[in-house]
């Protein structure tokens, strides 16, 4: 068990190197590391891509392995906490909501809280989160290294291969709204290449069409994978709505002219026409991304826009006071 005080305990499952949660809970440890003792649990096999590089601990009730106090932060609703936090007593307790499932939150919340009886403090990762809960807490925004996340050398890129649009994310069908096919196979036969890490399931809808690429999860590097693209597109079933959309944060990041379905929390960051765009159907996304293809000048204008957008989001004083409330 471990009892330092003060030391952070993080905990979050950690099994998809491709997730957001699990990219939040990463950057958040690597953000506080430089000002104290932080530690990495999961009650589950984390992901092995991850357990090569990160300490991760498995939290094992029977065997008496788990953190006993301290600050704890769940990152994240979708698994509530096992029996072992009955026997815990930590300094602090917070829960990180970014996912949208009031039933969850409010399950994992009254069983961290122990039915009322232990204060529980809640981070939002986006404000229509916080407001659609109901409860008080703080909004995050989730950290991103941006000396990492970057625009690519513009001398690098060459003039001649045809404009790509692309999007990475988990390789889950809810990821992808269900008319994305139809948009990509336009996007393919207006010459536009398209590429989607994450996008295997998608194969049975789209099956074997020139100019389509279908990649694995992780199957590149996420930011040379970004900086290949000249634009980011993204959208997903309409039963998930992206709580912060960390992926398209990262796109803007690196520069890119973001085109996103009009549903999510992004969409506090995106200013439809100065950093970004939003659309509502097939046909608004391709008018956007033709007029992007045949405007080199406004692809940089957005794009720069874009990343000091990001730069603003996650300015040196905003982490500072984001890591401060953790260490408090």
């Amino acid at each position: 068990m471990s009892g330092t005080p003060r030391v952070i305990h993080l905990i979050n499952p950690l099994w998809n190197a491709a997730g957001g949660s699990e990219a939040r809970t990463l950057e958040l440890y690597r953000e506080l590391q430089t000002r104290g003792p932080v530690t990495l649990w999961s009650e589950f096999e984390p992901d092995a891509r991850l357990a090569s590089r990160y300490p991760i601990h498995r939290i094992r009730s029977r065997r008496f392995r788990f953190p006993l106090t301290g600050t704890f932060v769940f990152v994240g609703v979708y698994r509530s906490a096992g029996k072992w936090v009955h026997l815990a007593v930590p300094r602090r307790v917070i829960v990180v909501y970014n996912t949208p499932d009031p039933d969850l939150f409010e399950r994992q919340w009254h069983r961290l809280s122990r039915f009322g009886t232990r204060a529980v403090e809640v981070v939002y990762a986006s404000n229509w989160l916080q407001r659609s809960a109901g409860r008080p807490g703080v909004v995050h925004p989730s950290l991103i290294d941006l000396d990492r996340f970057r625009p690519d050398d513009p001398g690098g890129r060459r003039g001649d291969r045809p404009f790509v649009v692309g999007r990475l994310s988990r390789d889950i069908a809810e990821k992808h709204h269900p008319a994305d096919p139809a948009l990509y196979r336009c996007l393919a036969a207006d010459g536009i290449r398209v590429r989607i890490m994450g996008g295997r399931s998608l194969e049975p809808a789209i099956g074997q069409v020139e100019g389509i690429e279908l990649l694995p999860e992780c199957s590149q590097d996420p930011v040379a994978f970004l900086q290949g693209l000249d634009c980011f597109v993204y959208r997903t079933a309409d039963h998930l709505t992206e709580a912060f959309g960390r992926v398209v944060i990262e796109a803007m990041a690196c520069g890119l002219p973001v085109v996103c379905h009009q549903h999510g929390g992004y969409t506090e960051v995106i200013e439809a026409g100065k950093n970004g765009f939003l659309f509502e159907t097939n046909a608004e996304a391709m008018t956007i991304i033709q007029r992007l293809r045949s405007d080199p000048r406004l692809r940089e204008s957005i794009g720069n826009a874009a990343r000091e957008t990001v730069g603003q989001l996650l300015s040196p004083e905003r982490r500072r006071a984001m890591a401060d409330f953790y260490l408090g």
